[in-house]
């Protein structure tokens, strides 16, 4: 089959994915459309198979009856049904007009959304440095970004996330985080087969069992996710088997005998909890005790071989957070991890599952905090009705201190840590959650950094609603600053013109949430920094006439605020992808990525005059920088 084949040269091109797939390009299935989408503008770039679509300024490409990358004077944009994974719906010679038609007609009613592919270069799309990631995009266009779309989730629910942005559903299980939807998705597409494999049986030649490993930090819901997964296909008899609780394989084995029943065509689905834990002093000592089962369906029992007529085996782990974690890291632990045959083990898994948690699982997870949203809510829910507002839908909860369990640094033992706060708040009677509620500081501490916490909610219950009139006010004078810097440079009129031309240099209203949340992010980072008590410097309303008000900035206390500032502006770096190097923007490299100490003065001044402008800035919203006395 031809590319050409598809269209003429004076037409807009409009075929399936599955007629690329069809043709072996590297183009994956029924993931995510994120993957998709990458994966195809990856193969657009580098193979020259597809030259004839390169130069094309429009075209469609269908992915499903629910979805189409879309193609318009240069700019992608896709189509998507948010609750619909991309599926194999579409027949080889479908009328493509006629489902394209379709599609812009539930665009229209609001059943199909539209989001913009961001431009990338091919070094990006070749390295991957800038993974296209629907909820990234969209949470980065809303006013004060993850920030305000996960507050709305626990305030209101997350049905409004949920038109915009792809999500699985199974059971009391729902994400929207990109990572896990796919592996999800994943798994799912296994347990299906296996099942689909299980019911076309023939001469009784059962399918060897599937094994698939579980892997997160303590408390992120390792066996919740998966078993809400297992119970959708309505098909599994689930069974928890805890290697903890047995002595020996032998016990365990004895336990096998009552897990693999096949009542009502019901497959068992075994969940061994903590199978990388210790058997008689040896770590991970379990491991090889599962080779046989995985590959040849079958264990000994007192000298008997017992065959296992098909079945589905979990393993959750205990000591690692992630697969990658659980793999050997030096060639010490690669030898005792061939020992205990961890190599053998590993072989024989069919899936992955590493499941996150409310803790960001590196510097790049931003959409942690919309994790912890909805998994608040449902707790909230859950535990605390007389705060929830059943008819409604609505939380009664203090804003900064929603702001403060949304931000937080870490919470010491995952989601049971936000349980148990709950569970220790002061919570009867009351029809409004808020900090007065909370267990003491030595109790919240067992679950979080309480230091850390009492920061940020200072910060929030001082001026935690004034961001954004900060970020506004931050912007206006940051853009007379540079004016004024062009005119004392000798700069011309036309020149001045251009320079309001950028787009950094718009009027608010207009400016890019791009450009916006660096001021917010400044203003939240500085002003939680400020309510550490070891610091010099602090921030308060203003005082008139007060002695110890800070007015300018020079000498000890710019460079202080200059190295916040610059640990600021590291994390949002770190978090949006970049790493250490020389300055490459496709590739997210730059060389500034060190200490504020490492910095040539050069940058240190552009750093140093960033701040200049903080008292003035926070006069306009009527607080002030002071001099503490310590």
């Amino acid at each position: 089959m031809a590319l050409a084949g598809f269209f003429e040269d004076d037409a807009v091109p409009m075929m399936q994915m599955l007629h690329l797939r069809q043709l072996d390009f590297p183009i994956s299935r029924g993931v995510s459309y994120e993957r998709t989408v990458d994966e195809f503008l990856k193969q657009l770039v580098v193979n020259d198979v597809l030259r004839p679509l390169r130069d094309r300024k429009d075209m469609v490409i269908l992915l499903d009856a629910q979805g189409a990358l879309v193609e318009k004077s240069g700019q992608w944009s896709l189509l998507f049904m948010p609750g619909c994974p991309e599926q194999h719906t579409l027949e080889e010679d479908c009328d493509m007009q006629a489902v394209y038609r379709d599609l812009l007609r539930k665009e229209k009613k609001g059943e199909v959304c539209r989001i913009a592919v961001p431009r990338r270069s091919q070094k990006a799309l070749i390295s991957g440095t800038s993974p296209f990631n629907i909820l990234d995009e969209y949470c980065q266009h809303q006013n004060q970004g993850y920030l305000s779309v996960a507050e709305r989730i626990v305030y209101a629910g997350p049905q409004e996330l949920f038109a915009h942005v792809p999500f699985c559903h199974y059971g009391a299980l729902t994400t929207v985080d990109k990572d896990e939807v796919e592996n999800y998705s994943a798994i799912k597409s296994l347990l299906d087969d296996y099942i689909f494999q299980f019911d076309h049986v023939e001469d009784d030649d059962f399918p060897r069992p599937l094994s698939i490993a579980v892997f997160g930090a303590p408390g992120s819901g390792k066996s919740f996710g998966l078993r809400q997964l297992a119970m959708s296909c309505g098909r599994f008899n689930i069974i928890s088997l805890n290697l903890s609780q047995y002595a020996s394989p032998q016990d365990l084995f004895e336990s096998f005998r009552e897990a693999f029943q096949y009542e009502g065509g019901k497959i068992p689905l075994i969940f061994f909890d903590e199978f990388d834990s210790e058997l008689n002093g040896v770590p991970r000592g379990w491991l090889k005790y599962f080779l046989a089962p995985m590959q040849d369906g079958e264990y000994m029992m007192n000298g008997r071989v017992c065959p296992i007529h098909g079945a589905v085996f979990v393993f959750a782990g205990a000591t690692a957070s992630c697969f990658n974690d659980f793999l050997p890291s030096s060639e010490e632990e690669e030898a005792q991890f061939r020992k205990v045959k961890g190599t053998d083990f590993v072989s024989r898994l069919k899936g992955i599952l590493n499941v996150k948690g409310p803790n960001p699982m590196s510097v790049t997870d931003r959409s942690h905090i919309i994790r912890r949203a909805m998994l608040l809510r449902s707790q909230i829910i859950r535990k605390v009705p007389s705060i929830y507002d059943e008819k409604g839908g609505l939380i009664n909860m203090s804003r900064s201190l929603l702001a403060v369990l949304l931000t937080v640094s870490e919470y010491r033992h995952g989601a049971r840590s936000l349980e148990f706060i709950l569970d220790m708040s002061r919570l009867s009677k009351v029809h409004r959650f808020t900090p007065s509620c909370l267990p003491v500081d030595e109790q919240l501490d067992l679950h979080l950094d309480v230091e850390d916490f009492q920061r940020r909610l200072a910060f929030e219950q001082m001026a935690g609603d004034l961001v954004e009139k900060y970020a506004q006010i931050a912007h206006e004078n940051a853009c007379s600053r540079r004016i004024e810097a062009a005119r004392r440079r000798g700069g011309s009129e036309q020149q001045i013109e251009s320079l309001l031309q950028e787009p950094d240099m718009a009027q608010w209203p207009q400016l890019d949430e791009f450009y916006r949340e660096g001021y917010y992010s400044q203003f939240r980072y500085i002003g939680v920094r400020l309510q550490d008590y070891n610091l010099d410097i602090g921030m308060r309303p203003v005082l008139e006439g007060g002695r110890d008000t800070i007015v300018e900035l020079y000498g000890p206390v710019l460079e202080e605020l200059a190295r916040i500032e610059h640990e600021r502006w590291m994390k949002d770096k770190l978090s949006s992808g970049w790493q250490y190097g020389p300055f490459n923007g496709e590739l997210k490299t730059t060389p500034e990525l060190v200490p504020y100490e490492k910095l040539d003065e050069t940058v240190k001044d552009e750093i140093r005059l960033s701040v200049r402008d903080l008292p003035a800035n926070l006069r306009g919203i009527g607080y002030e920088l002071y001099r503490k006395a310590l």
